[in-house]
């Protein structure tokens, strides 16, 4: 088996920026599938019956606040704030939609407060 030396360059450059491998292409766009999914509408068709799919739906219902971690768990650690008000106003729509699913759950586990 073949080591690597001092001054060995293959690699050196890395992974090109802003590339995944498939696995993180499926799983971010499962991930990002899954928050836009509204209740009661039929999971789209490429990631319903995918383990990954049931999973997410399984935690939403059992476990909302382990829900967020997962999903904020993939956002990356450090975000540029150079995008327009739209931009904000999507991500503004976004957790609303979260606050909304995790009420509709706690409610459905708990019953109305």
């Amino acid at each position: 088996m073949s080591q690597f030396k001092p001054g060995n360059q293959i690699g050196a450059a890395g992974r090109p920026k802003g590339s995944r491998n498939k696995l993180d292409s499926h799983a971010y766009a499962c991930a990002l599938a899954h928050v836009k999914h509204k209740r009661g509408d039929p999971a789209p068709e490429e990631y319903a019956l995918t383990s990954l799919w049931i999973a997410l739906d399984t935690t939403l219902k059992t476990q909302p606040a382990q829900y967020v971690k997962s999903i904020l768990s993939m956002l990356p650690r450090e975000v540029q704030m150079d995008y327009t008000v739209t931009r904000l106003s999507e991500i503004d729509k976004l957790i609303s939609a979260f606050e909304d699913q995790i009420a509709l759950a706690e409610e459905q586990e708990h019953g109305p407060h």
